[in-house]
């Protein structure tokens, strides 16, 4: 299947996304630090990233630009939950705005995860 790296600061949703992904065949990498996660995408090959928005030292609108940069960039699915200042849906549309290929509103269940990473993975398939 496919490599995914998940990107948040919250171990506890890496390990939940981690093991969702895992039972669909998908092979799983977690990072809690937005740099951390640039440094995987630049030594080896990953078809998705999925990003949490709000997280310290660099915030997934950094690693959004950041991964667009490269010369064959993964694809991107953007999540959220929100922040003091913000709601998950205002995070998320700007997320939209950088050309992610999905995005998901925080808390995730099984399947709004597994939907929108085969939706994703699915075009790339098919492009």
């Amino acid at each position: 299947m496919s490599r995914i790296l998940v990107v948040d600061d919250v171990l506890s949703t890496t390990k939940i996304v981690e093991q969702l992904l895992t039972a669909k065949g998908h092979q799983v990498i977690c990072t809690v630090k937005g740099k951390e996660a640039l440094k995987i995408v630049a030594s080896q090959t990953i078809d998705l990233v999925i990003t949490d928005i709000v997280m310290p030292e660099m915030d997934g609108y950094e690693l959004i630009r950041e991964l667009h940069k490269q010369s064959d960039p993964p694809k991107i699915i953007a999540m959220s939950g929100g922040s003091d200042k913000r709601d998950g849906e205002d995070l998320l549309h700007v997320a939209k705005l950088m050309r992610v290929d999905r995005i998901l509103l925080k808390p995730i269940d099984s399947a709004s995860i597994n939907a929108a990473v085969m939706e994703v993975l699915s075009a790339v398939a098919t492009a």
